[in-house]
């Protein structure tokens, strides 16, 4: 990835983060921003409008995704039985996790890698209000930005050198911090049931 940034230029880094927000769960948006944060540390690029780019690039391609979700997102998987009897069940758990918890789940969803290809979309399917998704869109946008390109930026050559040896690594420890963060939310939430 550092290869693609550094070859095609930082113009590269919105266009794959739009892709991915927009619904491309195996497009590599946010690796490509860490590597254009991380670049920017050696002195390639200016940190903070790396940042303002890609977080509009992020609610762009969210938004867009939450209104094809919204005018066609129940028509689309009917347009390939095969495709909504292997999806239908997962959509309808998606629909209801979002219809309870939709502010916070498009807020903590933002930095959970397949998650945040998806978040657009079943916003607009789960009919979220156009100005909660507006408003939960931009903060989630502007926490994730804000915070994995400033960690990039100061980490800098050691991203770069993790990220050419092992993306998984990264992606993987993120995923746990995260899953133990919305593991302790379930498991209070429970306890004041109980």
């Amino acid at each position: 990835m550092t290869h693609v940034v550094s070859h095609y230029g930082l113009w590269v880094v919105p266009a794959l983060v739009f892709l991915e927000a927009a619904g491309g769960p195996f497009v590599p948006g946010e690796t490509a921003f860490v590597v254009a944060a991380a670049l920017a540390s050696q002195g390639h690029g200016r940190i903070e409008w790396i940042i303002a780019v890609t977080v509009a690039s992020a609610a762009v391609g969210t938004t867009a995704a939450y209104a094809v979700g919204r005018s066609r997102g129940r028509a689309l998987p009917a347009a390939w039985p095969w495709f909504e009897r292997r999806t239908r069940s997962g959509l309808e758990r998606s629909q209801s996790f979002l219809q309870r918890n939709g502010a916070k789940a498009l807020f903590v969803g933002r930095f959970v890698p397949i998650l945040r290809a998806t978040l657009g979309w079943m916003a607009g399917v789960s009919r979220m209000p156009p100005r909660r998704f507006l408003v939960w869109n931009v903060a989630g946008c502007v926490a994730w930005g804000c915070a994995v390109g400033t960690a990039a930026y100061y980490v800098g050559q050691a991203v770069v050198d993790t990220i050419e040896r092992d993306v998984g690594v990264g992606a993987g420890v993120l995923a746990a911090v995260l899953l133990a963060f919305l593991g302790a939310q379930l498991l209070l939430k429970r306890t004041e049931r109980a």
